[in-house]
């Protein structure tokens, strides 16, 4: 009987105990939230849906596609598509993809990207009815400037640089400064001389090739073999009289051996 009035008495103290609890708790503001019409406030560095900032001042993507993230991400749920600009020779963004369902939110994209483009947001809502409507493009990736500014505030990012001004605006000058070189060269008056020549005038009028035309020296050569000829004529003459002379020598040696011969006889 002294185990059972005591078993009582510890029972009802603690139901007695428990209505005060409640009695002090129902006097007090609720600290509980009707979600999700109110969100619970988050810590600055919670990581939750990932996003692409964009300049809070210029409204510009800060993206440079190194693809640092795509390389140290473990679950390799990024993927950037990127080409070479001719103009500046630099990559420029083409497309951005995560796949949330791969994701496993481990913060480290964030951590090796340079310009603070990729960041952790405070959104954890990303239920939805299949596994490709969890893969985000650059469209949904990229946050407007009102939140990018909003992130840079709560997560005390430095902001960006403003980047060095285009060669563009130095060659300005430069151009201003071509221009009158250009107009001299247009009006050289070396090209005038040029134009009208005075040496290639000269050259048409070659009087060496006048003289070339007449040739004194070729029809001295032409006339050569002539006087050569001309030369030899009597040495031929003297030779074709030789045998007529030996001839007339030794008609007169026979008209003597036959006057010897009548002498004799």
């Amino acid at each position: 009987m002294s185990n059972l009035i005591t078993r009582a008495k510890d029972s009802i103290y603690q139901v007695l105990r428990g209505l005060k609890t409640v009695a002090v708790h129902s006097l007090r503001i609720p600290t509980t939230k009707e979600y999700p019409d109110t969100m619970p406030p988050l810590p600055p560095h919670f990581r939750g849906r990932l996003a692409l900032n964009v300049n809070p001042e210029t409204n510009e993507h800060l993206c440079i596609s190194c693809r640092q993230c795509e390389r140290v991400c473990p679950d390799k749920c990024i993927e950037i598509t990127a080409h070479k600009s001719p103009e500046t020779n630099k990559l420029e963004l083409i497309d951005f993809k995560i796949d949330h369902g791969l994701c496993m939110f481990c913060g480290l994209c964030t951590e090796v990207c340079p310009t603070d483009c990729i960041i952790n947001t405070n959104d954890f809502e990303m239920a939805d009815y299949s596994r490709e409507a969890l893969v985000y493009d650059i469209r949904k990736l990229t946050l407007t400037q009102g939140e990018s500014s909003h992130y840079f505030a709560a997560k005390e990012i430095a902001l960006p640089k403003p980047k060095p001004t285009k060669p563009a605006v130095t060659v300005t000058p430069a151009t201003s400064t071509v221009k009158p070189a250009e107009a001299k060269t247009e009006s050289k008056p070396a090209e005038v001389k040029t134009e009208s020549k005075p040496e290639e005038a000269k050259t048409e009028s070659k009087p060496a090739e006048v003289k070339t035309e007449s040739k004194p020296a070729e029809a001295k050569t032409e006339s050569k073999p002539e006087e050569a000829k001309t030369e030899s004529k009597p040495e031929e003459a003297k030779t074709e009289s030789k045998p007529e002379e030996v001839k007339t020598e030794a008609k007169l040696e026979e008209t003597d051996i036959k006057s010897t011969d009548n002498d004799i006889k």
